[in-house]
C-alpha cells in the first residue's frame, strides 16, 4: 500500500490486489514447466522408438543385399525386382528414422558437434560430384560457384554437408525438368555463407514462416506429387543453429527459392 500526502492533513491511499497477477504468474510457470516435461518424455519416447526400429530395419536391409547379390542362387527378373523394392523402402525407413533421431538428439540437448579442420571448396566438389547423377535424371543445370578462395573452416564437416545434401536434394526434387539449381559460398567475417537456390515451384507466403518447423511440407495436397516427411529442412535449422548460425528463406511461389545460411567456425 503506497500513500501520497496532497496537504497537511489530506492523503489518497493506493491500493491494489496482486493475487490474482500471482495466480496468473504461477499458472505460466506452472505451464511452461509443463510443457518441457512433455516434450522431453516425447523426445526420450521417440529417440527409444527410432532404437527399437533400426535394430530389425538394419536386418531387413541386411538381408536384401544378401538376396539381391543372389549369393544363395539366381533370382528372375520379377524376384529381383521384388527384392530391389525391399531394399529401397529400407533404406529410405531408415533415413526417415535416422532424422527423427537426430532430432531427438537435439531437442534433447544431446546433440554434439564434431569438429575438424576441412576445406571447403573440396567439400563443394565433392557435394556436386555427389549431386549430379540427381540433377542429371531431370535434365537440371546444377552449378556450383565458389568464392572461399580456398578457405578452410573449422566445424563438423558430417553436419555441414548433410545440409548441403538436404537443400540440394530439395532444390531439385521441387524443380521442374530442365531448371537450374546453383549454389554459391562466400567468406563471411567469422565463417563462410552459403546460397542454395533454384527456379522450381516456390513456397507458398503463409508456408515461409513456418517451412523450418517439423513435419511441414511445401506440396501437403491429398494428391502429393513430391515425396518427403518434412523433416529435412527442420534438421538443416538444427544443424545450422548448432554452429551458431542463420538459415533465412526468400521465394516466390511458381518462380524457384533461395535458401541462404550461415555457419561460423566453432570453439568445439
Amino acid at each position: 500500500m503506497d500513500t501520497a500526502k496532497l496537504s497537511e492533513n489530506r492523503y489518497i491511499v493506493f491500493a491494489s490486489d496482486i493475487s490474482e497477477r500471482k495466480k496468473a504468474e504461477y499458472s505460466l510457470i506452472e505451464g511452461k514447466m509443463l510443457a518441457e516435461e512433455n516434450n522431453r518424455i516425447k523426445s526420450e519416447f521417440l529417440a527409444n522408438m527410432s532404437h527399437e526400429l533400426r535394430t530389425p530395419l538394419t536386418a531387413i536391409i541386411g538381408f536384401s543385399d544378401i538376396l539381391g547379390a543372389e549369393m544363395f542362387g539366381e533370382l528372375n527378373e520379377k524376384q529381383t525386382s521384388h527384392v530391389n523394392h525391399i531394399n529401397k523402402s529400407g533404406r529410405h525407413l531408415l533415413e526417415v528414422i535416422n532424422d527423427v533421431l537426430d532430432l531427438s538428439k537435439i531437442e534433447a540437448g544431446k546433440m554434439e558437434l564434431d569438429c575438424e579442420n576441412f576445406s571447403l571448396p573440396d567439400l563443394l566438389d565433392e557435394i556436386q560430384v555427389f549431386m549430379y547423377p540427381m540433377a542429371g535424371k531431370k535434365n537440371i543445370d546444377l552449378k556450383i560457384i565458389n568464392e572461399t578462395k580456398d578457405v578452410e573452416i573449422f566445424a563438423d564437416r558430417l553436419k555441414f554437408k548433410q545440409i548441403m545434401l538436404n537443400l540440394l536434394s530439395n532444390a531439385i526434387k521441387f524443380t521442374p525438368d530442365n531448371g537450374r539449381v546453383s549454389v554459391l559460398a562466400t567468406n563471411t567475417e567469422d565463417g563462410v555463407q552459403v546460397s542454395v537456390s533454384d527456379t522450381g515451384i516456390g513456397i507458398p507466403l503463409h508456408l515461409q514462416q513456418d517451412i523450418f518447423n517439423p513435419f511441414i511440407q511445401v506440396d501437403s495436397s491429398n494428391k502429393r506429387r513430391y515425396g518427403g516427411t518434412g523433416l529435412g529442412l527442420a534438421l538443416v535449422k538444427q544443424f545450422v543453429e548448432l554452429h551458431n548460425g542463420k538459415i533465412w528463406l526468400e521465394s516466390e511461389e511458381g518462380k524457384g527459392s533461395t535458401f541462404s545460411f550461415t555457419i561460423r567456425n566453432q570453439n568445439c
